[in-house]
């Protein structure tokens, strides 16, 4: 091999690490919440729309909170130092993805709590929660987790939006893995 070759390949391989550190965390951190989205529960889309990424440096990105279906997050940038960084952080997460709803912990299924459907609100308003709605035979117990429906009182009602223990599963059943997983080996793809 050349000289000349040799610095045009490392300059290649330069840029190419540079870029899976930059974007794949980026596309990562993008595709997991799109996915959170769909998955989680959608009554009016304030929960759905009210995820964040927050980068590196303290810098949340956050969805706008309001109602209706899921709508894209802004996209992260980082700086090159950051980027520097993240490269050589491997024990620790380069984006931090949280959402920041009053009721997340109830929404994910992390603590009980009493549910009844928003006033003047019967059914779901985004499509995303009408395509995933069921009810329960009666009402549910109170307090109880948002994903348990039925079992309660028969003169009431409930219903959900989403399993019961949505969000453990998809962090724990391998989904936010292959969701990470996917969009690296996308970027290498392109990259080559």
């Amino acid at each position: 091999m050349a000289r000349n070759d040799f610095w045009e390949l490392a300059k290649k391989i330069d840029i190419v690490a540079a870029s899976a550190v930059t974007f794949g965390p980026i596309r990562a951190a993008h595709r997991t919440v799109r996915e959170l989205q769909q998955e989680g529960p959608s009554w009016t889309g304030r929960f759905s729309n009210s995820w964040q990424v927050q980068t590196p440096d303290g810098r949340a990105f956050k969805g706008d909170g309001g109602e209706g279906e899921p709508r894209s997050l802004p996209i992260p940038a980082l700086t090159g130092r950051q980027a520097l960084r993240a490269g050589f952080a491997i024990d620790r997460a380069v984006f931090t993805i949280s959402n920041f709803s009053e009721y997340a912990a109830e929404a994910t299924d992390l603590v009980e709590s009493a549910f009844i459907r928003p006033p003047g609100k019967p059914y779901p308003e985004t499509q995303l929660g009408r395509s995933k709605f069921r009810e329960g035979d009666g009402g549910r117990e109170q307090p109880s987790y948002r994903g348990y429906i039925g079992g309660g009182d028969p003169d009431r009602e409930s219903s959900a939006t989403a399993d019961l223990d949505w969000f453990a599963t998809y962090v724990e059943g391998g989904k936010l893995d292959r969701a990470v997983k996917i969009e690296m080996d996308d970027l290498f793809t392109e990259l080559r």
